[in-house]
């Protein structure tokens, strides 16, 4: 498992580096004009933030119109909503540009031989035009709290179907079993990523070498967001609302799922909509409701990572 850029970084990298770079021309064009450099830091930072704001808020709007009744307990007021959204811009903010196309230096395929751990090792699977990167914050958690073997992959074919990426899951998790000498891990998948997992799980036998599987923010049941341009990619096209690809996972939720399985959801996501689509059934697993938590923000979201650190302590001892 090399842990060179990836195609997927190297496309984030460069946007990095123009919108970067044009930040800085703009800047420079202004000080040869004498312009005063603070206004112009600020009208950078507003177009920096404005940018990743609109894209947020586009995202809760479609969601919210497509939005799973709201439980009492999980209604918000105008406090916690404006605290959800500013999370949720947060997260995009480190996000874009800087987890993904930095995802070589923040979070290396192999975790360093000597840290502390409990249990199997540690797999963490990112979602639908993500990668490894996307994870700095949460492997950073778990090794704080005595789980170093952490392991982070990078599904490839980005635009495949959900089928390839449990392939390719497959062969990540042969080799890293290959490299620790253990026979099972533990799979953490975020968004599409827990997708992938239950693909692996219930239809190509990966519960031969998973002892737990934990998914947060997967849409299982599809998302309205999914009905992106017919190009973008088959895996976008099977978590579309009432994909037959959907229809065909779902009819597994009739059994318990073949490890211990826990969907950790929040009905505020701002991706996944109808939200309630993000959990399994009583028969199948676990659902865990964290309400306040948007979908990108989940992976650096305190409560997000305590939950599975429970789960993780409560498996793992």
């Amino acid at each position: 498992m090399h842990q060179s850029m990836g195609v997927h970084a190297r496309a984030f990298f460069i946007a990095m580096c123009v919108e970067l770079g044009l930040y800085a021309v703009y800047l420079l064009w202004g000080l040869s004009g004498g312009r005063d450099v603070l206004p112009m830091l600020g009208r950078i930072a507003l177009i920096f933030i404005g940018i990743r704001a609109l894209l947020v808020a586009a995202n809760f709007v479609q969601t919210w119109l497509a939005r799973s009744p709201a439980a009492p307990q999980h209604r918000l007021n105008l406090f916690t909503a404006a605290r959800l959204f500013c999370n949720e811009l947060y997260a995009a903010i480190r996000t874009y540009p800087f987890y993904f196309a930095l995802e070589a230096w923040l979070v290396p395929n192999a975790p360093p031989a000597d840290l502390p751990h409990r249990g199997p090792p540690i797999v963490l699977v990112p979602g639908f035009l993500c990668n490894r990167g996307y994870y700095g914050a949460f492997r950073r958690f778990l090794r704080q709290h005595g789980y170093g073997n952490v392991w982070a992959v990078t599904l490839q074919p980005v635009f495949g179907s959900i089928d390839d990426n449990a392939h390719a899951l497959d062969r990540h998790i042969e080799q890293i079993c290959a490299a620790t000498g253990a026979d099972k891990v533990v799979v953490i998948g975020h968004s599409m990523g827990g997708v992938v997992i239950r693909a692996y799980l219930d239809k190509f036998g990966g519960a031969r070498r998973v002892a737990r599987a934990i998914s947060l923010g997967s849409p299982f049941g599809g998302t309205v967001l999914a009905k992106g341009p017919s190009g973008l990619g088959e895996n976008l096209r099977q978590m579309s609302l009432g994909s037959d690809w959907l229809k065909e996972l779902s009819a597994f939720e009739d059994q318990p799922c073949p490890v211990p399985f826990t969907a950790i959801w929040s009905p505020h996501d701002s991706i996944v909509a109808p939200q309630l689509g993000s959990r399994v059934s009583d028969a199948y697993g676990q659902s865990i409701a964290l309400p306040g938590v948007g979908h990108m923000e989940m992976v650096v979201s305190r409560p997000v990572m305590r939950e599975v650190l429970a789960v993780l302590d409560n498996s793992c001892g």
